[in-house]
């Protein structure tokens, strides 16, 4: 379980090297092609992300362009198909 935040990109490096300096366990900067997130854990144990929006989020989301739906159908069918 974690709590994800949206925060402008410029602030990612400089709260990576804050948690560092605070002691608390930090990693990133992660990569997934629309956002780039770091990840704090919390003293219960659950990791609070930090994300930002990449170049590329909005024609990646956008589900005009990105596929999505019909990615999600062929998926949903071969599972049906697979159970059968």
């Amino acid at each position: 379980m974690h709590l994800a935040l949206e925060v402008d990109p410029a602030v990612l490096p400089e709260m990576l090297v804050n948690g560092r300096a605070q002691g608390i366990e930090t990693r990133g900067v992660s990569h997934d092609g629309f956002i780039d997130s770091i990840y704090f854990r919390d003293p219960n144990g659950y990791d609070v992300e930090l994300c930002a929006k990449a170049p590329s989020h909005d024609a990646m989301m956008d589900p005009a362009r990105n596929g999505a739906r019909e990615k999600l159908d062929r998926w949903t069918r071969s599972r049906v198909a697979g159970s059968a």
